[in-house]
């Protein structure tokens, strides 16, 4: 039989390890139960327990138990008895006692669940906010992008900067929101397109998301793998700002996160406009040496941050995202006007 502390040793072992399991702690009991308070067990996913509660039929029931609440997330007090139940009693469950070995035991059921993981790709201004929230409602708040950076992201638990390496880590209980917001949103998506998350959301205007669900289908992602991003994301608040957007991204992720049934049926199509706004270019040439204009779009491109470029008769042409430059390296020549104008 373990000790006390020997369990606890080992809670905190399997809680570093991310493992799922219960703590089943005697709160009370009637003689002649050999368990008395104190008295603690571990129990798996599997249905191993290590520890002691008590023997005979006590131990099955709680087991079942047990498997019960690591389903559901929620501690249970189980009350195992010869007595008759407790009616009209609130978080207590009562269960006969169907052996003879006499006496009553009350068991405390505490879940320890590893926490749910929010990716988020991409390091957005609401990236970095969500990011905040994520850790403020006890997600592993996991950033995806090649400039995820700590200094930014303080909150995060974990920084991913190559992005062939975001799928390997999405499960079934994954929560993503691509808010990329016009900087690598192709790769972004892309990396991440084709996974059975718990939820997946993208950050976009409709016209935005339709281009980019255009040009992802075109280079061979499946409609049905888009099919399951929601976009926009989040319930619809009528939030204006920044923060807004991404508290209804969060509220949408913990009603899904909360909710006992089965998440509706996502949808691709973007049913409503999220106010986000994506700058046009100027109409009056670049002054300032560290901006250029993509000559594709018409977009002011960052020179010291662009992550697209190609070389064109000595100099660079900047994008502002693989799109662009991917339609400029097929016909370079059809964009000396806008070169001519815009470098």
């Amino acid at each position: 039989m373990k000790l006390r502390r020997d369990i606890l040793d080992q809670a905190a072992r399997l809680r570093a390890e991310e493992r799922p399991f219960v703590v089943a702690t005697v709160v009370a009991y009637k003689s002649p139960q050999s368990a008395r308070p104190g008295s603690k067990a571990v129990i798996l996913p599997d249905g191993s327990i290590d520890g002691w509660i008590g023997g005979g039929c006590v131990q099955p029931i709680v087991i079942r138990e047990a498997l019960k609440v690591l389903h559901t997330g929620e501690p249970r007090l189980i009350s195992i008895s010869l007595d008759a139940a407790r009616e009209g009693w609130k978080g207590v469950e009562s269960h006969r006692m169907a052996c003879h070995g006499g006496g009553s035991l009350e068991v405390y059921l505490e879940p320890v669940l590893p926490k749910p993981e929010l990716m988020i790709v991409g390091v957005s201004p609401i990236a970095q906010i969500l990011a905040g929230l994520g850790n403020l409602l006890d997600f592993k708040v996991c950033v995806v992008d090649p400039d995820a950076a700590a200094e930014r992201f303080p909150d995060a638990d974990l920084l991913l900067t190559d992005l062939s390496t975001a799928r390997d880590r999405i499960s079934s209980d994954t929560y993503i929101v691509v808010a990329t917001m016009g900087t690598g949103d192709e790769e972004g998506l892309g990396a991440v397109a084709g996974a059975t998350p718990k939820y997946l959301g993208l950050i976009a205007s409709a016209k935005k998301a339709k281009g980019l669900f255009q040009y992802l289908r075109e280079k061979g992602i499946p409609a049905k793998d888009l099919e399951r991003v929601k976009c926009p994301a989040g319930l619809s608040l009528g939030g204006d700002t920044l923060p807004e957007i991404a508290l209804s991204v969060m509220a949408e992720i913990i009603q899904l996160r909360r909710s006992s049934s089965q998440p509706a049926a996502q949808s691709a199509k973007p049913k409503s406009k999220l106010p986000v706004i994506i700058q046009a270019a100027p109409a009056e040439p670049l002054e300032s040496s560290g901006v250029s204009r993509d000559p594709v779009c018409g977009m002011t491109v960052d020179t010291a941050k662009a992550r697209y470029t190609s070389a064109f008769e000595d100099a660079t042409v900047y994008f502002c995202c693989i799109r662009c430059k991917e339609s400029f390296d097929r016909s370079p020549e059809s964009y000396r006007t806008q070169l001519a104008g815009g470098l």
